[in-house]
């Protein structure tokens, strides 16, 4: 029996979150305990299928949730849950995957605990783009604009003041990736670099 590596402990410092296999040798799940050890530990991920596992866990910045990244359903499909800090019933935050489809490692939460955003190929497979979403759950909002067919975003970070989503994607051309900034709800993508000159560095 093991307790992973990468244990956060909230924001309040009121609890800790681990992955463990203590239930299932071959099942790394997701528990929460109370940091002073009062108090029952408690398993909060939904049921996991026979090959499923958590890979990663983040709590949002007001304490309230955790957010978890797990094959859940199908073995090896990753996808992005969220679930009450102390338990309760997990809510699936992407929307559905096409074959193939994956959310990525670095989903992040927004600063007011009001939204996640995730990178995930869930319309076209190797196609990544970028989703925002109610950290409650709710319909997830394709952040990135109308993308080329080769189009990828790479990599995106929330504004301090959680108003505005910056993010890197060869959007409009395969031969660059270039910022944008979009609204961390949804809405109009603007760009944010000035057009690059034949030959400079595409991925500087």
């Amino acid at each position: 029996v093991y307790a992973f590596s990468a244990i956060p402990i909230s924001p309040d410092g009121e609890r800790v979150a681990f992955r463990a296999n203590f239930s299932d040798l071959d099942k790394v799940e997701l528990w929460s305990a109370r940091v002073d050890g009062t108090g029952a530990v408690t398993r909060i991920n939904g049921t996991l299928n026979a090959g499923g596992n958590v890979t990663r866990v983040l709590f949002s910045p007001d304490s309230s949730r955790v957010v978890y990244l797990a094959d859940q359903q199908s073995d090896e499909v990753f996808e992005l849950y969220s679930v009450p800090t102390a338990g309760g019933s997990a809510a699936k935050l992407n929307g559905a995957l096409t074959a193939g489809g994956d959310v990525e490692l670095a989903y992040d939460i927004s600063p007011d605990s009001s939204r996640v955003i995730y990178r995930a190929d869930q319309q076209t497979d190797e196609k990544m783009e970028l989703y925002s979403v109610p950290l409650a759950g709710g319909g997830a909002t394709k952040l990135n604009g109308t993308m080329i067919p080769n189009g990828f975003v790479f990599e995106a970070l929330i504004s301090p003041d959680s108003s505005r989503v910056v993010y890197q994607a060869t959007q409009d051309s395969a031969a660059f990736a270039e910022i944008y900034s979009v609204p961390l709800a949804g809405g109009s993508a603007v760009k944010l670099n000035p057009a690059l000159p034949a030959g400079a560095n595409p991925y500087a």
